[in-house]
């Protein structure tokens, strides 16, 4: 079977599509896409705004996107800014920049590194979070999930910092720091300097670094 022939979307100044499916997509100026688009891959250096949903294989952010509708990337690389009005779906996330989502945000495997804000459940296999912005989850769902402290080149962490806010926390594996949260429930917990936990929930092993704040600690494995 012939392969389906797809035109690539090239935009240099302001320009308003109707969506539809491409090969490869790079905005350089302000696009305006008013319908669904499906692409190979995006490249935004300038500014996209999708009022509906938008997919794509690839994506890499360096400007600012606005999607009004759901996204589902498989590669997902955000050095600028992105929004998301629904759920965001992807194989993997990288980010830098800043990413706000309000519906679900799900990933196989996710690196943090910039501003995360998910209003609903984020997702995740493995999932490192580098706090070198605020990040404010309202659930956490994950395999494994690291927290650390961002570091100079020479190692030593840095003195200014974000924090991870979450309600809930579930997980197989938890390393935190500079967590604060309401339930931490997992097989396995270690709390790292700056936690304030209201409760921590473990099944199998748990640390507490003698800064770390927990108000409830229950071993749910011991009735086991």
């Amino acid at each position: 079977m012939e392969h389906e022939r797809k035109p690539n979307l090239v935009v240099m100044g302001e320009s308003t599509t109707a969506g539809g499916r491409f090969g490869k997509v790079r905005i350089m100026g302000q696009a305006d896409v008013t319908g669904p688009m499906e692409c190979d891959g995006v490249r935004v250096m300038g500014q996209l705004e999708a009022r509906s949903d938008l997919s794509a294989e690839t994506a890499l952010i360096l400007g600012q996107v606005v999607c009004r509708g759901d996204m589902v990337v498989g590669k997902l690389d955000v050095k600028g800014a992105l929004t998301c009005a629904g759920h965001l779906s992807t194989s993997q996330l990288k980010t830098a920049g800043e990413v706000a989502v309000k519906g679900n945000c799900g990933a196989d495997w996710a690196l943090i590194r910039g501003a995360l804000s998910v209003e609903g459940l984020l997702s995740a296999d493995e999932a490192r979070v580098v706090l070198h912005g605020p990040c404010r989850v309202r659930e956490m769902g994950m395999g494994r999930l690291m927290v650390e402290l961002p570091k100079w080149p020479w190692g030593q962490p840095m003195r200014k910092h974000g924090t991870l806010v979450a309600d809930v926390i579930e997980a197989d594996v938890v390393d935190l720091v500079h967590t604060r949260a309401r339930v931490v429930r997992a097989q396995a917990v270690r709390l790292g300097p700056g936690c304030e936990i209201e409760c921590v929930e473990y099944s199998r092993s748990y640390e507490a670094h003698p800064s770390a704040r927990v108000e409830r600690v229950t071993d749910v494995g011991a009735a086991g």
